[in-house]
C-alpha cells in the first residue's frame, strides 16, 4: 500500500484489513529522469508498442503521471527468498527488476557481444556466438504492459543498450463471455479438446478466434462451428475431393500446368506474408481461407466430375485438376506456421517428400507434370455435433 491508496479522508478501505506503516531503507532506480526521453521515443517510433491503442495507453500514462523512482530492492531480513543484490547481500532484488534483466542476461550467456560489451563482461569463449539483442519482439500480456513499455526501456537506456524492436501486447481469453476461473469451473481443458478434435484443430481455433490485442471469447459451440465449416467442409473437403478426383480421373498423375488459380494463390500468399510481418495472425488465416473458399468455388463452377464423363473435355479436365492440386500444395506452405501437422499431411498426400517450410515454396507451378501423388485421406473427419 502507498499513500495513493488512501481514501479521501486519509483512511484505507477496511477490505485491506489492518494497515501498518513500515519504514525501511532500499535501493531505488531513477525512472523519472528518463520520462521525457521515453515519451519522445514512443512518439517517434509508433510501431514500438502494438496494437496502437496499447501505445496510446502507455503514452497516456506517461503524460498524465510523474514517474516515481522505482524501488528495486527489499531487505533480506524481511524477504530472504529473493535474488540477492550483487553489491549488497543485505538486500534482495524486486522481482520485476530481476525478471526483466533476464532478457539480456540470457543473451549474454549465449555470447551476444552487444550485451557483453555493455555490461563490461569478457567476450564469449563458446565457438558459436549468437546475436540475440535487441529482440525483434516481446510478446506480452496486457497486464504487464507497464513493466515492459515503461520500466524496461529505461533500464536498457541506463545500460546503454537498445530497446527491443517491438512490444506486442495480447489480451486474455474468456470462456462464454466470462473470466476464465478454475474456482468456478469456467475453464477450457486443452488436453481434452486435443484428444477429441486433434492438435491442429485446437491451434486453428485459438489463432482464428483471437486477434492479437483484444480479449478473445472461447465457446464450445464456436469451436464446433469453425471445425465443421472451415476445417472439415472447407479445407478438408477441398483437399480430399481435389486429390481424389486426380486419383480417380488421372490415376494420380499430375497433368500439364495451368494457371487459372495462380493469381488468387499469389494474392493470398502475399497478403499472408504481409500480415505475418505485422504479427496479424488472425488476418493471415483469413487471407489463407480466402484461397480455400475460392478453390471450393472453382470446383463448384467448373464441375470436373461432370467433365470427366465427356472424353472431348479431357484437356479442360486436366487444367482443372492441376489448378486444384497445385492450390492444395500452396495452401500447405501457407498453413505450416499455423497447422504444421496438417501441412505435412497434405504434402504426404501429394506425394512430396520435402517439407513445406519456406515461403518461397508458395510460388505457383512447383507441382510438376507427371508427378505421382500419394493416397488421399480425410484431414478433418466430420463429426456429429
Amino acid at each position: 500500500m502507498t499513500d495513493r491508496d488512501r481514501r479521501a479522508d486519509g483512511t484505507f478501505d477496511p477490505a485491506y484489513g489492518e494497515v501498518v506503516e513500515l519504514e525501511e531503507e532500499n535501493y531505488y532506480f531513477k525512472l523519472k529522469d528518463h520520462q521525457a526521453w521515453l515519451i519522445e521515443f514512443i512518439e517517434t517510433n509508433p510501431s514500438f508498442v502494438q496494437p496502437d491503442y496499447r501505445r496510446n495507453e502507455v503514452l497516456g500514462f506517461l503524460k498524465n503521471n510523474e514517474l516515481e523512482d522505482l524501488c528495486v530492492s527489499r531487505p533480506a531480513a524481511r524477504l530472504n527468498w529473493g535474488i540477492p543484490i550483487p553489491f549488497d547481500t543485505n538486500f534482495v532484488t524486486y522481482v520485476w527488476f530481476d525478471a526483466l534483466v533476464n532478457y539480456i542476461s540470457m543473451a549474454a550467456a549465449h555470447g551476444d557481444e552487444n550485451v557483453l560489451s555493455a555490461l563490461n563482461l569478457p567476450s564469449a569463449t563458446r565457438p558459436q556466438r549468437l546475436s540475440l539483442w535487441p529482440a525483434d519482439v516481446h510478446v506480452i500480456g496486457k497486464d504487464i504492459l507497464k513493466f515492459h513499455a515503461v520500466y524496461w526501456p529505461i533500464m536498457l537506456r541506463a545500460m546503454e543498450l537498445p530497446p527491443p524492436k517491438q512490444i506486442l501486447v495480447h489480451g486474455w481469453w474468456q470462456k462464454d463471455g466470462a473470466k476464465i476461473s478454475k474456482s468456478t469451473g469456467n475453464i477450457v481443458e486443452p488436453g481434452a479438446v486435443i484428444d477429441e478434435w486433434g492438435l491442429d484443430a485446437f491451434r486453428f481455433y485459438v489463432l482464428r478466434e483471437l486477434d492479437i490485442g483484444p480479449d478473445g471469447n472461447w465457446t464450445d459451440a464456436g469451436f464446433r462451428a469453425r471445425y465443421s465449416a472451415e476445417l472439415a467442409n472447407g479445407l478438408g473437403n477441398l483437399v480430399n475431393r481435389s486429390l481424389s478426383m486426380l486419383k480417380r480421373y488421372r490415376s494420380g498423375i499430375v497433368p500439364a500446368p495451368s494457371d487459372e488459380l495462380a493469381a488468387a494463390a499469389a494474392k493470398a500468399a502475399e497478403e499472408t506474408r504481409v500480415a505475418l510481418g505485422q504479427n496479424r495472425l488472425q488476418a493471415a488465416l483469413q487471407h489463407i481461407w480466402s484461397l480455400v473458399t475460392r478453390a471450393n468455388q472453382y470446383v463448384d463452377q467448373t464441375a470436373p466430375f461432370k467433365l470427366a464423363k465427356d472424353p472431348a473435355q479431357a484437356r479442360r479436365l486436366d487444367d482443372i485438376l492441376y489448378n486444384l492440386a497445385e492450390t492444395c500444395r500452396v495452401l500447405a506452405v501457407l498453413l505450416r506456421p499455423f497447422l504444421p501437422g496438417t501441412a505435412a499431411k497434405i504434402y504426404t498426400q501429394l506425394g512430396l517428400n520435402e517439407k513445406p517450410d519456406r515461403c518461397s515454396e508458395a510460388a505457383w507451378g512447383n507441382l510438376k507434370s507427371g508427378h505421382h501423388i500419394g493416397e488421399p485421406a480425410p484431414l478433418f473427419p466430420r463429426k456429429e455435433v
